[in-house]
This record gives C-alpha cells, structure tokens and sequence, in this order.
C-alpha cells in the first residue's frame, strides 16, 4: 500500500481489571485512534473500489482480445454462446464507429440544412453504440473470468494484471474489516470509560489498568516519611469534625417587677423545655492529606492526625470529602477535598494491597 494508506500504530496493551479489559491509553487518546482507525477505513475502501475498476478495465481488455481472436483459442462449449453474442456486439460497435466517422465527413461536405440531420443520426448512432458497449463489457468480463488458464498471450497478461489487482483489493478489504472492528472496540470502551468519568469525576477505569500494571505513581508531600513509606496522594484539604449543639425549646424565659417604693424588685423564675441537639460539621484547619504505603496522614498548620492502615475502621465518601474512622476514637475525621471519590479509590487500591502483603 502507498504511505497515505499506512495503517495507524498498532493497539495499546490490553489489561484485565475488576471492571472488565481496559486498554492501557487515556480515554483521548482512544478517542483520537478510533477516528485515525475510520479515516483509515473510508480511504483504503477507497482504493479498494478504485483496484477494483482497474482490474475490470484489464477483464474487459482481455475479454475483448478473446472475442475478436476467439478462433486463436479453445473455446468450452458452455461459453460458445456468450462469445458469439459478444462477437456480434462488438462488430456492431467498430460497424457503429465507421457510420460515425462517415457521418462526420457528410457533415463537414453538408449544408446549414443538412448538417442539422447529420447531428440528429450521430446522436441516435452515439445512443446505439453506447448501449451495444454496455451490452458487450458485460459479456466480456465475464468471458475473461471464465476463459481457461491459458489462451491468448494478450489477453493471460491482461487477465494476471487483474487478478492482482483483485487480490490487493481483497487484502484491503482484511484490513478495512480489521481497522473498522478496533475502531468498534475503542468506541465501545469509549463509552464505558465516560460512564465511569461521568460517576467518578476521572477515569478511574484508566487508572485501575495503570495501577495493576505499574502501581502507584510516587508524589513529594509535606509529610515526614517513615523508613520504607512512600506518598501516592498529596492534595489540599480541611480538617473537620462533628460537634453537638443544644439548645431548647418550649421554655418561658424569667423576669422581674419592683414591690412598692422599696427599691426591691422581684423576681419569678424560669424554666427550660426540652433539650434539642443538633450536630454540625465544624472546620478546624486547613492542611494536606497524605496517602502512604503505611497511614492516611493529614498534616495541617495546627493539628496533625496519622492513622495506620491496619487501625482503620470505616471510609466513607462524600460529595465534598471522606470520613474516616479508627480504632480507639468514637468519631471520624473528616477531610475535605477537591475529589473526594479520587481519593477513596487510591486508598482502596492502597488498603488491597497492604492486606496483600500483611
């Protein structure tokens, strides 16, 4: 194939994760192969059809050769019939093409009159001839399919040009049916890949692969890493925890009245109703949330917080931030950050494979 049909670069690796095969590639980027794969297609398609034509102009070539020197060769008798239809065609063409060049002579010798009922039989000759030609081609490619391997020089040499160019064409049509199911393919994981961006807010299907293959990505964090720890996740976030409030409802508030011209003043009592509580989640300082090999580590400008993988509880996730429990604590902590689902999956990841180790 010439260079504007070179196929593009061959497909990325193909890894099995828990949410089924994955190409190792970001979803642009199989966006960007899937349209190159169809480009490619529509192009080769293109030239296959163009292989195509060529080879039925070197059939008919030959066809013809076989018609007009049809006693220089062995003939079967089931084509008998075809070629002596094509021969009578074709001398109808070359008789059609001797009146036209007689008719142009008439013409050139004629007056105003004379030339005007000329042109009126070339454009009926033109009519004839142009039908008897598609009658004949369609008489000659088939005489040359079916004609025996060998028969005229001519005619085997144009048949071979044909039959080559017949088999180029079959072999694009391989590769068309090739490059039109991967595009398919990449389409199909296309779409599972936006479904999990559109739940996840990243390609978590995309990292899953890249994880599985190669691991986690090393980061530099404010944390102060133990001997053998290494940070994957080192984001901003903000420190909160839950706080209850009480307040009361129901209740009549005290209050005083003076007694006479004493000065005295006198007091009636108040009472409180019901206690109401109500919990909140209070903001107490701003930081980085680290995710080692060993903690989740939060490290802030007042407080800091580190609870080893083994001692945690519960993780819980929210549109704005993950909760985490641990052993020895009554409440979470929460974390709020910019992709609290990103963070839970490469804490899952984490917790998977310390558990895989321990």
């Amino acid at each position: 194939m010439t260079d504007a049909l070179a196929q593009p670069s061959a497909e990325w690796p193909v890894v099995e994760t828990d949410a089924g095969s994955v190409a190792l590639a970001p979803v642009a980027a199989l966006q960007s192969r899937a349209a190159q794969w169809r480009d490619w297609a529509t192009k080769a398609a293109a030239t296959a059809q163009s292989l195509r034509v060529q080879a039925e102009e070197s059939l008919a070539t030959a066809g013809s050769t076989l018609v007009a020197r049809s006693s220089e060769w062995a003939v079967p008798t089931d084509l008998v019939p075809t070629v002596r239809q094509a021969k009578e065609l074709l001398d109808q063409v070359v008789a059609d093409d001797q009146r036209s060049d007689a008719l142009k002579v008439e013409e050139s010798a004629a007056g105003l009159l004379g030339r005007f009922g000329v042109r009126h039989h070339e454009r009926e000759l033109g009519r004839d001839r142009n039908q008897a030609t598609a009658q004949l081609r369609g008489l000659l490619i088939p005489i040359a399919r079916s004609a025996p391997a060998a028969t005229i020089a001519e005619a085997d040499k144009q048949r071979k040009v044909a039959a080559d160019l017949e088999s180029q064409a079959s072999a694009l049509d391989v590769q068309i049916q090739a490059a039109q199911g991967w595009a398919s393919t990449c389409d199909q994981e296309i779409g599972r890949r936006n479904e999990a961006i559109k739940a996840m807010g990243f390609d978590s299907l995309y990292e899953a692969a890249v994880l599985q293959t190669t691991g986690a990505q090393v980061v530099d964090s404010p944390l102060v890493l133990k001997n053998g720890e290494q940070a994957y996740m080192s984001v901003p976030a903000t420190l909160a925890r839950m706080t209850t409030r009480t307040h009361f409802v129901g209740g009549s508030s005290g209050f005083s009245f003076p007694i006479g011209h004493t000065g005295i003043r006198y007091r009636v009592g108040s009472f409180r109703g019901e206690p109401v509580h109500q919990q909140s989640l209070t903001k107490l300082d701003t930081g980085t949330l680290v995710l080692t090999n060993q903690r989740v580590a939060y490290v802030g400008q007042t407080k800091s917080t580190s609870v080893v993988l083994n001692k945690l509880l519960h993780v819980e996730v929210y549109n704005d931030g993950i909760s985490i429990a641990r052993e020895g604590r009554e409440s979470p902590d929460f974390y709020l950050v910019s992709n609290p689902k990103h963070a839970l999956f490469l804490l899952n990841w984490i917790l998977a494979k310390h558990a895989g180790s321990s």
